[in-house]
Parts: C-alpha cells; structure tokens; sequence
C-alpha cells in the first residue's frame, strides 16, 4: 500500500480509524485458532477514575464464548453514585449505519472510499460537528451546509476567487432565512433593510491568542481555526468582533450583536487532494478543489470517483440526503467469536448504553472526573 491510508472523521476529536490493508495483513498472519486464543478469555472489565488513578476490575463469565448471552449484574463504582449494569455478551460485533430522515436533520453525504485493499464506505453530516469532514494523509472531504438552492452555484463560482475565503450567512431579524455573502477581506457589505453595514477586516487560517501579550496571532497558513474579524457601523457606532468558522457563536463576544451572523470557511490551503462538498436543502451538491495551484468549482456528480494526492486513492459521491441523521446500531453477526463485546448501561444521572469492543478503551466526562472503561483478558492470564 503506497500511502498507508488512514481515514479519520474529524470535528471534535472524535476517531474513527481504518487502516484496511494493514490490518488484514496482520490478521492473515496468525491462523484461525491463534487469532480465536488472542481473543478468548478469562476476561475482565477495568475501570478507572483519572482524579486519583484509583482502578477496578470485574470478571467477566460466560457459558459459551462462540454464543450471545444475557447478563444480569451491577458494577458500583466504589467512592460514587454510578453504576455499570452489564446487559450483554456477544461473540461477533458488527455495526449497520443507516440514514434517517427526520424533521430538522442536516444533509448527510455517503462516500465510496477505494484504494489498494480498501473499499469503505463513509457518511458525513453537515449537523453534525463529529461527522462533518474525513482526513487521511493523501487527502481529505469537508462537508458545508449552504442555506440557499437558488444561489449555490452563483456562490460555489465566487469562491474560486483566489481572494475568498469563505461565506458569512446572516439572519436578519424577525427572520428565518439566511442572506449569504462570499467573503473577500478588506470588503464591505451592505446588509439589506438594514442601517448597517459590515466590513471584513481581516482573515485568520490559524487564530490563535498570544498566552504571553494576548494579542492575537496567525499561527500557520493552514486552516486550522479560521475566522474573521468584521467591524460592524450602524451610521453612528462601529463595533469590532471575531467569528470563527468552527464556533457557531463567538466565544469572546464582547457586544450584543443586531443580528445573527455565521462565518463558514472554504479554504482548502493549496493542497491537493484535498475537496469541500457543499450542499444547500434540495439542491445538487457542488466540489471546491485545488488543482494545479488553483481553486476551481465543479458540479459534483454522484457515482463519480474523485482522486486523492495519491491517485491510487479515490472517493466517489454514492448517495446524498436532506433533512436526515445518521444512525449506527449494533448487532451479533454470527455464533463465532470473531470480534467480542459488552453491552452495558452506565447510570451516571441519566442511564446511557455503552458498547465496550474488546481492547478498545472507552473515557466517559463524569462529576467525579473522567472514567475509563476497557474490556479486555484478565491481566493474571496474559
């Protein structure tokens, strides 16, 4: 495998890892009944408190290990109210994504990945922050929501003005649609029906505050936290303030703004392999890609394999829905064990399922500080 293709869902530091090739060629190193020992148990699960590093551990029992089972017992987590209700075995987890729609839900995308040993399928969802873009080192797709259908194209074209950078969605008061603007620093836009008109100061790829003098600082030219600086004038005050592509509202407001306003940027950094997918409700999607150099804008268009930086990679544009959500349930597969797992109920306020995959640790943000949970082969065995 030439690049070693690692495929990340990214947003809020949230992973979700698949290195096809690689993996398969380890598993195919050890025969069936290697791979059935590495598994089986005597096992255990761990947990940990991270305030004060104190650890637990639970056995784990069942009849048969190539068979799901019911289980029925509670595991208090000493020194706190939570409980860790054990639900179920099973020998052979998979897990179905589907799409959903549903009242209110963004435009999810379904992505073909293919390559050497890899074809995987991948979703994105322009409401979800964990599911809006995937990375790998040979390129990437970022999915943008747009508001209007009749204006996609007019603003996807825009952007491929090397002076863009992205677009400024504006609600105007009293109502629910969005006026959207390309922006071009240094520009000033009138805002209709309104007194005001609003300036764009400055663009930052990379913001970032200075800890020593709190100025802030440009840290790369790669759009790692992009925002931009608007100055806002009503014909008597003018007022200063930073929107940041990745916070739906500023962190650091400093007036109360006349006026909803949403900063989403569309910067790709020059670097190839890289594609923003945008899409507005009910319209047909559109590609931002650098090629040569130079950005451009293309109509996507669905079934199509579009190339990474390493062409022997591929992403295709399968299936794209509006007003849906993403769902991932869990099932057994088989009566084989093949990839082990415990489904538990964590208490902690309200009850919450927990899926613990065998050997992958699980942290959940408690008031008593960060727990970790990990299914695994008790420690004495190994």
């Amino acid at each position: 495998m030439k690049s070693g293709m690692r495929l990340n869902t990214c947003g809020t530091g949230i992973l979700a890892v698949a290195v096809v090739a690689m993996l398969s060629a380890r598993a195919n190193a050890y025969s069936p009944e290697m791979r059935r020992a590495m598994m089986a148990g005597p096992w255990e699960i761990a947990v940990q408190i991270s305030t004060d590093g104190r650890g637990l551990s639970f056995p784990i029992k069942v009849a048969d290990e190539n068979k799901p089972e019911k289980l029925d017992a509670v595991l208090p987590v000493m020194g706190t109210p939570i409980e860790i209700r054990l639900e179920q075995y099973i020998p052979d987890l998979k897990w179905e994504t589907s799409v959903v729609k549903r009242d209110g839900g963004g435009t999810v995308a379904e992505l073909g990945i293919k390559g050497p040993s890899l074809d995987q399928k991948f979703w994105l969802n322009t409401d979800d922050p964990a599911r809006q873009s995937m990375s790998s080192p040979v390129g990437g797709v970022t999915l943008k929501k747009l508001h209007d259908p009749n204006k996609i194209e007019k603003l996807m074209a825009e952007l491929a003005n090397p002076k863009a950078v992205g677009i400024l969605s504006i609600w105007p008061q009293d109502s629910n649609s969005a006026l959207e603007y390309v922006v071009y620093p240094k520009e000033t836009i009138t805002i209709p029906a309104s007194k005001h008109k609003l300036t764009v100061l400055d663009y930052m790829p990379h913001y970032q505050i200075d800890t020593k003098t709190k100025e802030v600082v440009n840290q790369s030219k790669k759009p790692i936290n992009p925002a931009i600086k608007v100055s806002l004038n009503d014909g008597q005050n003018t007022s200063e303030e930073w929107l940041w592509s990745k916070f739906p509202s500023s962190p650091h407001q400093k007036v109360k703004l006349p006026f909803r306003m949403r900063f989403t940027e569309f910067d790709l950094g020059g670097m190839k392999g890289q594609y923003i997918l945008a899409a507005a409700p009910e319209s047909k999607p559109w590609l931002l890609l650098s090629e040569d150099g130079k950005t451009r804008t293309e109509e996507a268009i669905l079934g199509r394999p579009y190339p990474f930086a390493d062409e022997a990679y591929s992403f295709s544009i399968e299936k794209l829905t509006h007003g849906a959500v993403i769902k991932s349930d869990w099932r057994n597969n088989s009566e084989n064990l093949l990839g082990p797992a415990i489904i538990v109920m964590v208490k902690n306020g309200p009850a919450q399922q927990i899926v613990l995959e065998l050997n992958k640790p699980t942290h959940l943000e408690t008031g008593f500080g960060t727990i970790a949970l990990i299914y695994r082969r008790q420690q004495e065995s190994l």
